[in-house]
């Protein structure tokens, strides 16, 4: 399997307003990251599909809109091990996983050594049936697409 040592993946729904936000930023990443050794991934909503994109990597970033306390558009930058999920899942079922539950749940299938992850999560203002970002959203996302660019391109240059 070729694959680069870094993917972006990016989370979420295009149909749904501000919940494709991950989606966007990584078809902005795409273009600006075209010939560099960096997988960008549309991820879509986090299934069981995504488990074949860990194997091989030493990072995974990931971009998804949630519900992260901040005021609509704002982002944080966190480590899985930072943060405790709210949301409360009667067990492990396909339609239950959110981003945290299912990196707890991928961590057992990651062979190898432990691979570093990276969440960017930006607040939504609208998830409502809407394939267009809110202004909130649309105004802040070229500012957290940048941080990744930058972040992506100062681990390119110390590997």
């Amino acid at each position: 399997m070729n694959r680069a040592p870094e993917a972006i993946i990016g989370l979420g729904n295009y149909l749904l307003a501000d919940e494709g936000a991950g989606l966007h930023a990584v078809h902005l990443l795409e273009k600006r990251l075209k010939n560099k050794k960096i997988d960008v991934v549309e991820g879509g909503t986090p299934g069981l599909n995504l488990l074949h994109e860990f194997p091989g990597r030493k990072k995974i970033i990931f971009i998804d809109a949630g519900n992260c306390g901040l005021k609509p558009g704002q982002y944080i930058r966190f480590r899985p091990e930072e943060v405790e999920s709210r949301k409360r899942n009667r067990g492990f079922s396909l339609h239950e996983f959110d981003l945290m539950t299912f990196l707890r749940f991928a961590g057992s299938f990651v062979e190898g050594g432990k691979i570093e992850i990276i969440i960017y999560c930006i607040q939504p203002a609208d998830i409502h049936f809407e394939e267009k970002l809110s202004p909130a959203v649309t105004e802040s996302l070229p500012q957290l697409v940048k941080r990744v660019y930058d972040e992506v391109l100062q681990d390119l240059r110390c590997n």
